[in-house]
């Protein structure tokens, strides 16, 4: 059962269907997930009654085993924390850089073309993504060589070691703080009326590219780090 005190990290991490809802509705399941549904809804003005009732009708559906959100949450917790690493690896950080360079080209193009009726905000648009993928890709390097070969060591970890990985966890609210920048700079990636295909193009890259890294997050911060800290 779903309340209203849930958070939505709860939310997901008991019931993974309810993803796609919460992607409609722009919310931050990850970095920001761990505010109570109420106060979330108070804040971005979703009537509470309906918002609730649409969550526990998709939280009764039957289970499924194929690889939507539910098949892949469960599959990937029932991984060993070496292989939730490997996993996030060979996944995520693949898709992520790979939507990253295609945003950061778009961009550049369409900054240019459409310089003159959409200048400003774009500019800033350029701005914030160049922070975020600069930061995302130092994450990655700092996850992959250095904190993941620690967490892969067996063993309960050292206060040092779970250090490390707290360290991660405040490197994903600064990349979330920029994601909500961009996510309002872009109208939640609505491209105006007057552009170009590219232009629509580059803002829907950007959005695959943020519900992955929430998902991505949410993976790290809610199931394979509390696994890691809890190693004997």
């Amino acid at each position: 059962m779903i309340t209203k005190e849930m958070t939505l990290a709860d939310v997901v991490k008991e019931y993974p269907s309810t993803i796609p809802y919460l992607n409609e509705y722009r919310l931050d399941y990850c970095c920001g997930g761990h505010d109570p549904i109420a106060q979330i809804a108070k804040e971005k003005n979703i009537d509470l009654e309906p918002f609730m009732q649409e969550l526990e009708r998709l939280a009764a559906l039957p289970k499924k085993n194929d690889l939507d959100y539910e098949g892949e949450l469960q599959r990937f917790r029932s991984l060993s924390v070496p292989e939730m690493l490997a996993d996030l690896e060979r996944s995520h950080h693949v898709r992520e850089r790979e939507l990253m360079a295609d945003v950061e080209a778009l961009l550049n193009k369409i900054l240019v073309v459409h310089y003159e009726h959409h200048g400003e905000e774009l500019s800033s648009i350029h701005h914030h993504f160049a922070l975020l993928k600069a930061d995302l890709e130092e994450h990655f390097a700092k996850e992959e060589k250095l904190v993941f070969p620690i967490m892969k060591k067996s063993g309960k970890p050292s206060s040092e070691d779970i250090a490390y990985v707290k360290g991660l966890e405040e490197e994903h609210s600064a990349a979330g703080d920029l994601i909500k920048l961009l996510q309002k700079e872009t109208k939640f990636f609505t491209a105006p009326e007057d552009v170009c295909p590219t232009y629509r193009r580059c803002f829907s890259q950007m959005e695959a590219l943020v519900e992955d890294i929430f998902m991505h997050i949410f993976k790290e911060n809610s199931i394979a780090f509390p696994e890691y800290y809890e190693q004997e």
